[in-house]
């Protein structure tokens, strides 16, 4: 497969609300565990690397006044996208988003 780099129009990511950002971000990472379950780690990693770029084009948003919770969960997601971790944990971090 034909590597990219996944690129964020922050002018429109920034348009959304925090609400909308953390839907997409919980997105990917549910994408990550569907491709786990699959074994398709390929799959896995790529929307591992869109949620973390999701959630450095959210750090950058000035609507985030305390940006902690940002970077504790891109901590949390790059431990997922580092440690080989099983399914159930990112998708019990992205059912925690839609918490939020």
């Amino acid at each position: 497969m034909k590597q990219y780099m996944y690129k964020v129009d922050t002018q429109k990511w920034h348009a959304f609300s925090t609400d909308m950002q953390f839907k997409n971000i919980a997105a990917e990472l549910e994408r990550a565990t569907k491709a786990a379950l699959s074994n398709d780690k390929e799959l896995e990693n790529a929307a591992f690397e869109r949620a973390i770029i999701l959630l450095d084009a959210s750090i950058t948003d000035p609507k985030w006044k305390n940006k902690t919770k940002l970077y504790q969960l891109r901590d949390a997601i790059a431990a997922l996208y580092t440690n080989n971790v099983h399914p159930a944990i990112s998708n019990l971090i992205s059912k925690q988003i839609l918490l939020q």
